[in-house]
């Protein structure tokens, strides 16, 4: 079960990594490998929304996101969205923005998950600041994890990734 949501954490990280481009849409080596690393550990995923430049306004959610599972923070800004639905499962990652601290967004989360049946753990120590959600019933566990990295003088970026059952967001 760890070892799945650090790997789901590892995904949404290489995920905001691969939209990264530098000034004027060149790919710089760094992204372009981190492409090809998520594109090669990943299956196809629909409806992914484009990753703004600092300029662009803000990006709504990928068609078909499970955004009544894993909702925007009031204020932040989506950087980038994926679903993918796969037989039994849906895995859905959502990138934002924000200038809430890190106890604050996982006030947010907290909230919204407990509400929906999830069990939150402790949080991981150190940096990137990390908690892990669990639901369980009568099939596979489902599982959610929210990383916020804070950088200074900067918004943190909050990834939030999720893998459920799909009829858990029909």
């Amino acid at each position: 079960m760890k070892k799945s949501l650090t790997a789901l954490s590892a995904v949404a990280l290489l995920l905001v990594a691969a939209g990264c481009t530098e000034e004027g849409g060149t790919d710089s080596p760094a992204s372009a490998a981190a492409s090809q690393t998520a594109g090669a550990s990943l299956p196809a995923q629909s409806g992914p929304a484009s990753t703004p430049s600092a300029s662009a306004s803000p990006v709504a959610l990928a068609d078909g996101f499970p955004a009544a599972l894993i909702p925007v923070m009031d204020g932040a800004e989506i950087r980038s969205s994926t679903v993918d639905r796969t037989g039994t499962q849906v895995s859905a990652v959502l990138v934002e923005t924000t200038t809430a601290p890190a106890a604050d967004v996982f006030a947010f989360y907290d909230k919204a998950l407990t509400a929906q049946g999830f069990t939150a753990a402790e949080s991981a120590a150190g940096a990137p600041a990390s908690r892990d959600y669990i639901r369980t019933g009568a099939a596979e566990p489902e599982t959610v994890n929210v990383t916020v990295t804070a950088r200074t003088g900067e918004p943190s970026t909050v990834t939030v990734g999720a893998t459920v059952l799909t009829e858990s967001v029909e």
